[in-house]
């Protein structure tokens, strides 16, 4: 496959799933804002996902204040943020459409309805009493994109890349979102177990669409701080967990390295990061500091992906 593709491939996935990303994003703020806060936080729950999504400082150089409101649009549909669901859409299909070649029918259709139907709920549907019909549409498009890829695409070289964008975007988020939870939203290390605490994790949980997956795995038992690790960093059940999407990482990269016959920097250094995970534990990342293990952890794969780029894209071997 060429490395131009393979690139146009792996961007599509990745900004699909980033619009996914997104939307739980303003899923976690929107359930806790219907709550009572502390008055006692670092931030509030609009700023904080400003932060995890790394978008801060370019929204407030377009706003300068902090706004409910402005913070739904300006991840939404702002064409001045390149990380809104608009863009992401947009960018997907601009992606897609120089690839149109290595996707079926149904799966370029599927993401080129999705990019029409986004101007509808920009200019014509969207408000802010809409906003959980707006995210609820987002994340069912998102579903019926991977459903169709899942079901018509050949599974080549081609497919793997798609997924590597999948897995590495979703890789990325459950690392921020839950360091959304713990570090910003949470007011201080007092509040660990209390109810403040717990009823922030099982919001979180919905959000990524593991609250009943939680359930299953842990029975009736209640939320806590060491579960809510062990369950999104390190179950290999969980989809939705950091692990399970290294281990898919791990997979794809694992295909490609047997599909053209080498082993590459890219899949070392995902093998170390998926073996440490194997050997760790909750109680050990809490020790370490969960913070500064999600950091980490993203500035890990981050040198990763810059390795993925230059083995694959850049046609550099290493």
């Amino acid at each position: 496959m060429l490395s131009r593709t393979a690139e146009n491939l792996y961007w599509t996935a990745r900004y699909i799933e980033r619009a996914d990303s997104i939307a739980r994003l303003l899923e976690v703020a929107y359930r806790i804002h219907l709550i009572p806060n502390t008055s006692e936080g670092y931030l509030n729950e609009w700023e904080s996902i400003l932060s995890a999504a790394g978008i801060k400082e370019s929204y407030l150089n377009n706003y300068k204040e902090i706004s409910k409101n402005k913070i739904e649009y300006f991840l939404l549909f702002d064409p001045n943020n390149s990380s809104s669901v608009k863009a992401c859409i947009e960018s997907a299909r601009n992606n897609l459409k120089m690839v149109r070649t290595a996707v079926t029918l149904e799966v370029w259709n599927t993401v080129n309805t999705w990019y029409h139907e986004i101007d509808k709920y920009d200019t014509e549907k969207y408000d802010t009493k809409n906003l959980p019909m707006t995210l609820d549409w987002i994340k069912k498009q998102v579903n019926l994109i991977k459903g169709t890829i899942n079901n018509t695409q050949l599974i080549n070289d081609g497919f793997d890349f798609i997924y590597l964008g999948i897995f590495y975007e979703r890789a990325d988020f459950t690392a921020r979102i839950i360091d959304v939870k713990y570090y910003i939203l949470l007011p201080s290390s007092s509040y660990v177990g209390t109810q403040v605490d717990n009823f922030q994790w099982s919001i979180m949980l919905r959000s990524v669409s593991a609250y009943r997956g939680f359930k299953w795995a842990y029975g009736n038992s209640q939320i806590d701080y060491t579960k809510i690790i062990d369950f999104l960093i390190l179950s290999e059940l969980c989809p939705r967990s950091i692990f399970y999407a290294l281990d898919k990482i791990q997979h794809h990269l694992g295909r490609l390295t047997k599909f053209y016959k080498s082993d590459n920097k890219a899949h070392r250094n995902i093998k170390a990061i998926h073996r440490g995970l194997i050997n760790s534990s909750a109680d050990e990342i809490i020790e370490f500091g969960l913070h500064e293990f999600l950091t980490k952890f993203i500035d890990d794969m981050s040198t990763t992906y810059s390795d993925l780029e230059e083995v694959y894209f850049l046609g550099i071997d290493k």
